[in-house]
């Protein structure tokens, strides 16, 4: 008998878009670069040789910052993130106070920045589920989530977990076909464990029990079992445009639309070793008040173990104090840094790459990893394969001699992305945030979750002047980022 020996998948990061213009800047600095040239020769051959230095000077000034870069940011990217905060500061908007003696209308403990404008609608899918409905009016996005519950290290077979994984690729490209869903983010979660489902369930199971020290044992177990453990939880969001006027000014008429297509949104995912189902609002507000009010925690779970209701509406789901900081936010007592995904990994990787990052620490009580995947439709990801193709092609064939290993490189990717496109595979751009939520000693949290993301090989860095919108997006409730940036396309990097 011969044993037939199977290579492990590899799989490869993709390619940053950009556009190639002269000596490897990017095409717009390229564009303003000749412009201004032409313009200092044209005032050089009309007005004299001064007139057209002081142009080529004041032109390098304009042009410099946005050549310069930090981390993907221009020069200009950068100052203007600094001087937001400055002006935020100054302005006192980065102090947030809610409740019965604060400004907020209605006494209410209202999200705070950019949840602040989102309502929350209920909805019942063909399936006979209650569902919530998050309504971002900016952009009319409307975002359910749905709980979910993964296989984990469970014993499966290297075919197994290939076919799984090329599953939840297929599951991605399948979002881009309807053409209406914006994003979709997975929320993975670990959070300590408070041990009263335990509890109740071996309460449940020795009334019956004649045995007094069998009784004893269990309950003691119980007690001391969920001590200094963690609990992972998992959620994938998936937001939706809103491509009618109905649909724009009647949520309810969104929630009747997402009521049909729902079921075979979680019911795809069960070929991915993923089994889930849709929040109802009342568990969606649990969650968020959760993270923004960790001390609520063992109160919201007890009353969840005796199927009793909360009383939380969404106005009431945010903090009661939050500052955000340049490189921290404060909210309710504790402590969350978020970082965000400077680099992915730079070499081909297996399956199990973020396993370092997704596990539970002893040290990080509260870590939650988010992933956002931003479909292109069928049409847009053709466009984009090819244009990043052709690029490619430029870059490489800029230049004389040897050319670059990392030109070579991209030219392969985005040959192997036109391939793999053709064949059905779907094309999206994705990030990564990562939060740490403690009560104390912060440079050790960010030390510990910076040695997981090196075992994870990406390259993190703080969400610097934009904590606290970071924080919200990482909750996986419809905030998308991008779509909140405030820098002209004029002075970025592209």
């Amino acid at each position: 008998m011969t044993e037939t020996l199977m290579d492990r998948p590899l799989y490869a990061s993709g390619v940053h878009p950009q556009r190639t213009g002269f000596f490897g800047l990017s095409l717009r600095a390229s564009m303003y670069g000749g412009a201004a040239m032409v313009a200092s020769l044209f005032t050089l051959m009309t007005a004299g040789l001064l007139p057209a230095l002081a142009l080529a000077s004041l032109s390098f000034l304009i042009l410099a910052p946005m050549v310069i870069t930090f981390g993907r940011r221009s020069l200009y990217e950068v100052m203007q993130l600094r001087i937001q905060w400055w002006s935020r500061r100054a302005r006192g908007s980065t102090v947030y106070r809610s409740g019965p003696h604060s400004r907020v209308p209605g006494g209410r403990y209202r999200l705070p920045g950019i949840l602040a404008s989102t309502t929350l609608h209920h909805g019942i899918d063909r399936l006979g589920n209650d569902f919530g409905l998050i309504h971002r009016r900016r952009g009319d996005e409307y975002t359910v989530i749905l709980e979910c519950w993964p296989g984990g290290d469970e014993a499966h077979t290297a075919r197994e977990r290939d076919l799984m994984t090329a599953d939840w690729g297929g599951y991605l490209a399948g979002l881009g076909l309807p053409g209406d869903i914006a994003a979709a983010a997975v929320v993975v979660e670990n959070i300590p464990a408070t041990g009263l489902r335990l509890a109740h369930e071996v309460t449940r199971m020795i009334e019956t029990s004649r045995s007094p020290i069998a009784s004893q044992v269990m309950m003691e177990s119980a007690q001391t079992f969920p001590a200094g453990k963690v609990q992972q939880l998992a959620r994938l969001s998936v937001t939706f445009k809103a491509t009618t006027r109905a649909h724009r000014t009647d949520p309810e008429e969104m929630a009747a639309e997402l009521a049909r297509r729902l079921p075979a949104l979680y019911e795809d995912l069960i070929g991915s070793g993923v089994e889930a189902t849709p929040m109802a609002p009342e568990q969606i507000v649990e969650f968020v008040h959760r993270s923004y009010n960790p001390s609520a925690e063992i109160d919201l779970e007890e009353l969840d173990v005796l199927d009793q209701d909360h009383g939380l509406d969404w106005e009431d789901a945010g903090p009661a104090a939050a500052v955000p900081r340049w490189d921290h936010y404060r909210h309710d007592g504790v402590t969350s840094v978020v970082w965000e995904m400077a680099a992915p990994p730079e070499s081909v990787f297996t399956d199990e790459v973020l396993k370092p990052l997704l596990a539970p620490h002893d040290a990080l009580e509260r870590k939650r990893v988010t992933l956002f995947y931003r479909p292109f439709s069928a049409g847009d990801g053709a466009k984009t394969v090819d244009r990043e193709y052709k690029d490619s092609l430029v870059a490489l064939q800029q230049g004389k001699g040897v050319k670059s290993a990392k030109a070579e490189l991209r030219l392969q990717a985005t040959e192997q992305a036109r391939n793999e496109q053709v064949r059905g595979a779907g094309l999206l751009r994705y990030s990564l945030l990562v939060t740490v939520t403690c009560r104390d000693s912060v440079p050790t949290a960010a030390a510990i979750t910076q040695s997981l993301s090196a075992r994870a090989r990406l390259k993190l860095r703080r969400a610097y002047g934009e904590q606290d919108a970071a924080f919200a997006a990482s909750l996986g409730v419809g905030v998308l980022l991008p779509d909140h940036s405030t820098m002209p396309s004029i002075m970025a990097n592209a």
